[in-house]
């Protein structure tokens, strides 16, 4: 029984161990699993969200209420009643460039937008689950390791913050490790047309699922990549341009209203201050308007990168110092480090206006820059996660300092479970100020509009003749 006691433990640092009791890994990787989507589940409350407040309000229930309609029509999501789900500027829904129009909203046939918010997320949660585990592969990452990094990207203050207050264009979040896999199977060597339709399609379904920003950024991210290491510049240069060419569709029809949309600057963190103390700090819902001021007019779901304590201090020594300090090639270093830095930087101040000068529109929606500081964060999570597996290879765990270990990670999980109440649908609907909505008048009000018919025409045309090149390509090649 002591024997066996002593395996388990060793299993859950020591993959070679693991191996020895694979229905406990099994075990431990479906318990985690399981236990996220029942966390969301509770965050969302089940699919019972109160929509009068926020961005559910404002923009995100009414615009799905419309999609549903649609769906449950038969006919193209084209015009709504009116202009107030679309920011004022416009009745023509695919004129957004951030509304959701990717193929699961044919679910909304047999749910309510309730619901389907859920199992959206569920499905976007599981993606990500999934990504996260082909770093477990790469990184050969024992089960606390992996434990560590999946409940610090899943449960973090950046995702948490904003879906609470009704950013569900924020799943495109949950993507992000599919694309930093493709990332270092171009370290790798991978400069293949393969490489190339795999990022474009990945980042233009991240389009088509209203995550616009995510998209940018993600097209920052890889331009620095390029920059830092040239080799890389091709295979990137052809992904950025396909996912360009595939999202035309989604870009022609906003392009109509270019002077209309409202392109003032918000900024990103007002110093680096508030930069570090947003992965500590717990604000309350309530809060969250009181951080406001003349630096900066944004709310704290902007600020939030909560990790807690625990998982800061694993960030900075595992993710920063000991990356930075051991320079190992397969965890991406030197190539990783001015994409690492560059978004952040532009995370900061007025920084990222310097882009905005560069006259295209793509670059210049990005309104505020304090956003974007969550995929260095997601990229040094899984860097500090391979770091810690590569500090514990060859050590033999005493038992006590075994549990000492699983102690850390139950407080890591505490601290992630105590944000998460604080911010979930329903203390956040509480704290902020009342904003009735009405989905039932959400409806399609299509009506002739040559213009925008024919911009999504020829958007449409470019996307499914660049879909033909790319794949024919990838498949030649």
């Amino acid at each position: 029984m002591q024997n066996t006691f002593s395996g388990l433990l060793q299993a859950l640092y020591d993959p070679e161990g693991e191996r020895r009791y694979r229905w406990f890994g099994m075990a431990w990787l479906l318990a985690l699993s399981l236990g996220g989507a029942l966390l969301w589940g509770k965050f969302l409350n089940w699919g019972n969200i109160p929509f009068d407040f926020h961005d559910w309000a404002e923009v995100n229930a009414p615009r799905l209420a419309f999609v549903r309609d649609a769906v449950l029509k038969g006919v193209l999501p084209l015009h709504m009643p009116d202009g107030s789900a679309l920011r004022n500027v416009t009745d023509r829904f695919m004129s957004l460039p951030d509304v959701i129009l990717s193929p699961q909203v044919v679910l909304m046939r047999w749910m309510d937008v309730g619901p389907f918010v859920l199992v959206n997320t569920l499905l976007f949660y599981a993606l990500g689950a999934w990504g996260l585990l082909w770093f477990r592969r790469r990184f050969s990452l024992g089960l606390v390791s992996f434990s560590a990094l999946f409940l610090l990207f899943n449960f973090n203050g950046h995702i948490l913050t904003h879906m609470s207050i009704g950013h569900i264009t924020w799943n495109g979040y949950f993507l992000f490790p599919w694309a930093l896999a493709l990332v270092f199977r171009l370290l790798d060597g991978d400069r293949s047309w393969r490489w190339v339709a795999k990022m474009a399609l990945l980042l233009f379904f991240m389009f088509l699922n209203g995550s616009y920003h995510h998209f940018i950024w993600a097209l920052l991210f890889l331009g620095l990549l390029a920059l830092g290491n040239w080799k890389c510049f091709w295979p990137v240069f052809k992904a950025g341009a396909f996912a360009v060419l595939l999202s035309m569709v989604r870009i022609l029809p906003p392009a109509l209203h270019l002077s209309d949309f409202d392109d003032e600057f918000l900024g990103g963190y007002p110093t680096v201050m508030d930069m570090l103390s947003s992965l500590v700090a717990v604000k309350f819902p309530e809060q969250s308007l009181q951080v406001r001021s003349m630096l900066s007019p944004l709310g704290w779901w902007e600020y939030s990168l909560y990790l807690g304590l625990l998982g800061t201090l694993f960030l900075a020594v595992f993710g920063v110092y000991r990356w930075l300090k051991n320079r190992q090639p397969q965890h991406g270093y030197p190539h990783l480090l001015l994409p690492i830095l560059g978004i952040s930087l532009l995370s900061l101040g007025r920084l990222y206006r310097l882009l905005r000068l560069i006259p295209i529109p793509l670059l210049s929606g990005e309104r505020a820059s304090i956003r974007m500081i969550i995929l260095p964060v997601v990229v040094l999570l899984i860097l500090a996660a391979g770091e810690l597996q590569s500090w514990l290879r060859g050590r033999k765990l005493l038992p006590v300092e075994a549990i000492a270990g699983l102690g850390l990670l139950l407080g890591l999980g505490h601290d992630l479970w105590q944000h998460l109440k604080v911010w979930q649908v329903t203390n956040a609907f509480a704290a902020f100020p009342t904003t009735p909505v009405n989905l039932a008048i959400k409806v399609v009000a299509n009506h002739p509009d040559p213009a925008y018919i024919t911009a999504l025409a020829a958007g449409a045309t470019v996307s499914l003749i660049s879909l033909a090149i790319l794949l024919f390509l990838a498949w030649k090649r």
